[in-house]
């Protein structure tokens, strides 16, 4: 066995003997432990929330609402997509299918920036 291990499993045998007397000698002082260790824990965790989205700012909500508009547009395209593709079900099975041509839709959001490769020149004699 790992020393490590043995160190946890003394340490849970001791508080569980520990609950089990208190259970047994003073139950309102257990459960009052008790409940103060829930406010203490609830109190710590509120305030670390707190002072950790204070901390955080103003670009994080930027970046959040930026990515929510992304999510919401993107599922917008999607459904777009989706009604207009339905299948039609008045095909007969005896009928050959029709094949679309692969054409390539054109990104409407890329632009093509001509260059001058024809006007090739000596570069150190720009004169």
């Amino acid at each position: 066995m790992n020393v490590r291990t043995v160190v946890v499993s003394v340490i849970a045998a001791l508080a569980a003997i520990g609950l089990v007397s208190m259970m047994i000698t003073s139950p309102g002082q257990l459960v009052q432990q008790i409940v103060f260790a829930v406010i203490t824990v609830a109190v710590v965790m509120f305030l670390l929330r707190l002072f950790m989205r204070n901390r955080g700012g103003g670009v994080n909500r930027r970046e959040d609402r930026a990515y929510s508009k992304a999510v919401k547009q993107s599922k917008k395209r999607q459904t777009a997509k989706s009604n207009t593709k339905k299948p039609s079900h008045s095909v007969s099975f005896t009928a050959k299918p029709k094949k679309k041509s692969a054409r390539r839709k054109k990104a409407t959001h890329l632009t093509v920036i001509e260059g001058n490769k024809g006007k090739r020149g000596s570069r150190a004699s720009s004169e």
